[in-house]
């Protein structure tokens, strides 16, 4: 008998092999996770775990921008990324929907990427986003702790600049991560689901406004010489040298960044993250934010060995710890002390809701490229904050006029 029970066993093993094998693609943005080697790692434990199986990396970068044509050529992998312009409503065109994998009940911002009762993605991780410091430089002038009111964070930006470093960076050449100040406005109007409320606001960025404050907070930033001289050429990655040789303070991004900058070489003990302090009231508020929807191409080949990996990144690997997130399974913690730091001061924590359909078809119409930061830049740039609102108002009132 029980060399009958081996005998199934064995072919139940193998038939789970079976089904898990074939090549995939698997796109990513995340070009730091494969420059350090952990890619590589995770593909090597994947496939140890399913010997038939094979994983290509596949690097793009700017992949916002450089997708578009993939998409609509139909050569964009297996495991992909959800453009975070792209309507719901073309989800069953490009993706495989996940309900059979049976995880939702398990993960964070499990129904982000839902389409008429189908899930069609699953966030790589959970971002909190906040003010990164660096705690040499804080100390350097003269800060034992990070500001907790907007006036406090001019004035220790005044003091790095005094001390002839940057306070912060903004990267205002590499345009993407300008879409903190997208983000900002949830903090500002205390309302993860701003969005939606914002199609019926005829001048969001009229004065006062959670937009206006928004932009006012980064123009603020801009004007005053607080951010990177060179605002045309991409600084990302020297911003992050930057920060590490102690010649910046700051940044206003989500924790995914943390790990990036400490793999360019400053100690993990001297990078603090704390809740952005968006006004003077002192009360601390932080976001909660599904970063990007890792989804699985309709025209896969082998959607058993994609399911496997999207499963295998999410449940198994420490993709979450190594990329500065929260993980997405509920009921995993994460190991960086960042994260606890940022939790101690018991922020309001303001969870992200979902873009609509709507809400991004009203914005391509307006011309914003919502969490592109294109127009963030063109507001920075422009030498008239007030005419800018006043454009961008007008902007948004056609769009809705027209829709």
């Amino acid at each position: 008998m029980w060399r009958i029970l081996v005998l199934l066993s064995v072919m139940f093993s193998a038939s789970l092999h079976a089904q898990v094998s074939g090549p995939i693609s698997v796109f990513t943005n995340r070009g730091d996770l494969i420059r350090n080697g952990s890619f590589k790692r995770w593909v090597r434990e994947f496939t140890a775990l399913h010997p038939e199986a094979s994983v290509k990396v596949v690097l793009v970068e700017r992949y916002g921008e450089e997708m578009a044509v993939r998409f609509e050529n139909r050569d964009y992998g297996d495991v992909i990324l959800v453009p975070t312009d792209m309507p719901k409503a073309a989800y069953p065109k490009f993706f495989l929907p996940l309900n059979g994998m049976k995880l939702s009940d398990k993960l964070y911002f499990a129904d982000s990427w839902a389409y008429s009762g189908k899930e069609y993605a699953y966030t790589q991780g959970v971002s909190a986003e906040g003010l990164i410091y660096n705690k040499r430089v804080l100390k350097e002038v003269g800060y034992a702790k990070p500001p907790v009111t907007l006036s406090d964070f001019y004035a220790l930006c005044e003091k790095i600049k005094a001390a002839g470093k940057t306070p912060i960076y903004l990267n205002v050449g590499a345009g993407w991560p300008l879409q903190q100040w997208d983000k900002a406005v949830m903090v500002l109007s205390e309302d993860g689901n701003y969005y939606e409320k914002m199609m019926e606001e005829a001048s969001p960025f009229g004065k006062g406004k959670p937009y206006e404050q928004s932009m006012k907070i980064a123009s603020t930033i801009f004007k005053n010489g607080y951010s990177e001289q060179d605002y045309v050429l991409d600084q990302w990655q020297d911003s992050k040298k930057q920060f590490s040789s102690n010649q910046s303070g700051l940044f206003f991004l989500g924790s995914w960044a943390i790990p990036q900058l400490i793999e360019t070489g400053i100690a993990s003990k001297d990078v603090g993250f704390v809740p952005f302090p968006m006004d003077d009231s002192g009360v601390s508020k932080g976001i909660l934010n599904f970063d990007w929807g890792i989804a699985i191409s309709r025209f896969t080949k082998n959607p058993r060995t994609a399911k496997a990996w999207l499963d295998f990144v999410l449940t198994r690997s420490d993709f979450a710890d190594t990329s500065g997130f929260i993980p997405t399974v509920k009921k995993r913690r994460s190991g960086m002390p960042q994260l606890a730091e940022y939790m101690s001061y018991k922020p309001v924590v303001i969870q992200t809701v979902s873009y609509q359909n709507n809400f991004l078809r009203l914005t391509n119409k307006a011309g914003i490229d919502f969490m592109g930061g294109n127009y963030v830049r063109n507001i920075l740039l422009s030498p008239d904050f007030e005419g800018s609102m006043r454009y961008w108002n007008k902007r948004w009132r056609q769009a809705r006029a027209n829709d």
